[in-house]
């Protein structure tokens, strides 16, 4: 290999690494951006020296030579890296600068290609192929004058930069005018042998790797990133986790930041330059506002629309970007709130649902659930709405718990029932029930404690997850409350929870449904058992009335009045019997009768029989009270025999009187008088030690029902007995 060819090789690769060198350095600024631009040129320029100088022939020579026609730019460009150096570019020259740098670079290359095209310029010499002046010498001329200004202009720059810099950009002056120098000296030494005829290989591009090289020590060494309100501006707004939007006063989009762009998924040629309609196409009433009074408006939520057409809700504020008064267009800067607005939406349904769950459960509470099956059918309904599931089902053991019986099966049309499993074909099932508050699965036809039911349950019915509640009876397991869907679900402790509280309910209902049937049972037993007390009192009564009906048959044939009367008496009793009996199985009440009717009926029936027509008066001041049976029985007697003895005894020789009864309750005392004004009980006689059956009868009833009798002989006679009312549990 020529090695005049490997030193341009050698040069062109070190000016690649000098070109990756300083871009790395600083990618933001432009003075790396533009000297690394630089080596790249020249790279390519040494690259193209070494392949003409070791071609086999002149016409690959001259085809290697003609692609370096960028040479002249390269000195444009040289000048223009001085310009950034100096700070001599700005917004309002820098166009017109730049076109009179390049426009004349531009056209002495294209001039270039065209003669090297039409004209022989190479020669071979020692050190392989290489341009001939003398061959070319408008060309040559026309450049040399082109390149001598721009490197005469970029040291007299640089050298007046240097001089009224301070520390740091003077050094940095000073390398770049080293470079320049040296490289333009070489040129020019070059160009002078040359004219002497003087034949050495061009080095002008090598010499230029020098001085770049020393351009890049001095940008590396002494050229610090310059702190400026702008470059702060853009490392705040590429580093914000916010977007940004720039939006001129034509409502134009003129810059996004990256976050900006990701969030709506634009690229930078699809969204730069169009209205901003296209991003905030829904609502622009807070821009409107802000440009009717030119203030920040902060914080202000809107919506915008991503490149798929996603309505995006944003947390936004805008405020105005203005130069010497005058306002350039908005910065809008806002952060996505997507999320936030998920998470308030899952807040607010999470507590519609706990608060119509609670209300369910309300409802269900207040209604009674004891009348099956439609109290079962009342929580499938509301669990199969509340929950939202496929099919809700309700399942109950029988007596032996041998099966499980499906009691009530809800799919949202329909009720179903009666469908049997064996529950000894699934073991792992039920012991979860006893060991678990419930049996959750989203694959219940792969879950350990569910599988056992594919075969017989889940395939058949096209079941996928299961949330399982078993249903406890005092202390017992009882059933189970089936939520099932037909595709995969995740269940929430919110609506297990829900469900457990729904098999507290079912149990519940149970648990009434029971005492319902217990109370009904023993309302039953008890209606019979009136009924059968019912038909002893009419049956007692009934022979009591044939006792009394015989009595008084007999009573016919017996002559002896003595014995008569205890035949009538005999006969009174029975009767007295038989109307309490009667009274009892026409009432409603077994255990009670209505004493004060009962005391009115006797009476007067005792005065039919015995005095109705000698003109004795019955008088009567009874109240209405109900009366324990076990006292009215005794009661009744005491009442026939004192009113007999009246009728019998007081009124002798057909004379006249009144006999009164009086029945009343003072608190839980009551009071029993029966007197008349007849001729008296006998003065010598003590009525509790006397012969008389009868008064044997009253002062024994009277021991009986715990009570106290008295005797007054005032006027006629008076029999006071005072008692409480015996309460009897049977």
């Amino acid at each position: 290999m020529n090695i005049y060819a490997l030193v341009s090789l050698l040069s062109s690769i070190l000016c690649i690494f000098l070109a990756n060198f300083i871009y790395y350095k600083n990618t933001r600024s432009k003075l790396n951006q533009l000297t690394a631009l630089m080596c790249f040129m020249l790279a390519y320029l040494l690259f193209l020296e070494f392949g003409y100088r070791q071609a086999e022939t002149y016409y690959v020579a001259n085809l290697w030579y003609i692609g370096s026609f960028i040479w002249i730019i390269s000195a444009s460009l040289i000048l223009h890296v001085v310009l950034v150096v100096t700070d001599r570019l700005n917004s309002e020259n820098k166009l017109k600068i730049l076109s009179l740098v390049y426009v004349p670079s531009i056209i002495v290359s294209i001039y270039f290609i065209i003669s090297n095209l039409t004209s022989v310029n190479m020669v071979r010499e020692y050190w392989g192929w290489t341009y001939s002046v003398q061959l070319n010498p408008l060309l040559f001329g026309l450049s040399d004058l082109w390149l001598t200004a721009l490197i005469v202009t970029s040291l007299v720059l640089a050298y007046l930069h240097y001089r009224k810099s301070d520390t740091e950009e003077r050094k940095l002056a000073k390398y770049l005018i080293l470079g320049l120098s040296f490289t333009m000296a070489i040129g020019i030494a070059t160009d002078v042998m040359s004219s002497f005829s003087i034949k050495i290989p061009e080095t002008f591009y090598t010499a230029a790797v020098l001085g770049i090289a020393l351009l890049c020590y001095g940008i590396v060494r002494y050229r610090l990133p310059q702190l400026t309100p702008a470059m702060a501006a853009d490392e705040i707004v590429s580093a914000m986790s916010n977007f940004s939007v720039l939006i001129d006063n034509e409502n134009r989009i003129k810059n996004v930041n990256s976050i900006g762009l990701k969030l709506l998924g634009y690229g930078k040629s699809e969204i730069y330059g169009k209205d901003m309609k296209m991003i905030f196409s829904e609502d622009l009433s807070a821009f409107k506002v802000y440009k009717a009074t030119e203030n920040c408006i902060s914080n202000f939520e809107t919506i915008m629309r991503a490149k798929d057409g996603k309505a995006i809700p944003v947390l936004m504020s805008i405020a105005p970007i203005s130069y010497s008064s005058h306002k350039l267009g908005i910065l809008c800067v806002g952060s996505d709130i997507t999320k936030i607005r998920q998470k308030e939406l899952h807040k607010n349904l999470l507590t519609q649902q706990i608060i119509e769950r609670q209300e369910t459960l309300l409802d269900l509470s207040q209604k009674d659930l004891s009348n099956m099956p439609e109290g079962l059918q009342k929580i499938t309904e509301a669990s199969f709405k509340t929950i939202n599931v496929d099919r809700v089902s309700i399942w109950l053991f029988d007596f032996d718990k041998t099966k499980i019986i499906c009691q009530d099966c809800y799919n949202g049309k329909s009720h179903d029932q009666g469908l049997i499993l064996e529950a000894a074909k699934y073991p792992r099932y039920f012991e979860a029930m006893k060991k678990f508050h419930n049996v959750t699965a989203a694959n219940a036809q792969g879950y350990y404690y569910t599988s056992e039911l594919n075969e017989s349950y889940f395939k058949p019915n096209g079941i996928c997850s299961l949330m399982d509640v078993p249903i406890w009876l005092e202390g017992e397991l009882v059933g189970v409350l089936c939520h099932e869907t037909f595709k995969t679900r995740h269940w929430k402790f919110e609506e297990q929870d829900f469900v457990a509280s729904l098999a507290n309910l079912i149990s519940l209902g149970l648990e009434a449904s029971k005492r319902k049937k217990a109370e009904e049972d023993l309302k039953a037993s008890l209606k019979e058992k009136e009924i059968l007390m019912k038909e002893i009192h009419h049956r007692a009564k009934n022979n009591l009335t044939i006792i009394s009906s015989l009595l008084n048959l007999q009573s016919r044939h017996i002559n002896d009045k003595e014995a008569l009367g205890v035949f009538r008496e005999s006969q009174n009793r029975a009767r007295s019997m038989a109307l309490i009996h009667e009274k009892l199985y026409r009432s409603d009440d077994l255990r009670k009768i209505d004493f004060g009717e009962y005391i009115r009926s006797l009476t007067i029936e005792l005065f039919n029989s015995y005095r109705a027509s000698q003109g004795i008066e019955l008088n009567m001041d009874i109240a209405n009270i109900d009366l324990d049976i076990n006292t009215a029985v005794p009661l009744a007697l005491i009442v026939n025999e004192i009113v007999t003895n009246s009728l019998k005894y007081a009124f002798p020789d057909k004379k006249t009187g009144n006999v009164s009864v009086h029945f009343a309750k003072n608190a839980d005392e009551m009071q029993l008088i029966v007197e008349d004004n007849g001729i008296g009980f006998p003065g010598d006689l003590d009525f509790r030690n006397t012969n008389s059956l009868g008064m044997q009868l009253v002062t024994s009833l009277t021991d009986q029902i715990k009570g106290s009798i008295r005797l007054e002989r005032d006027e006629g006679t008076k029999f006071i007995i005072d008692f409480k009312e015996k309460l009897y549990n049977n």
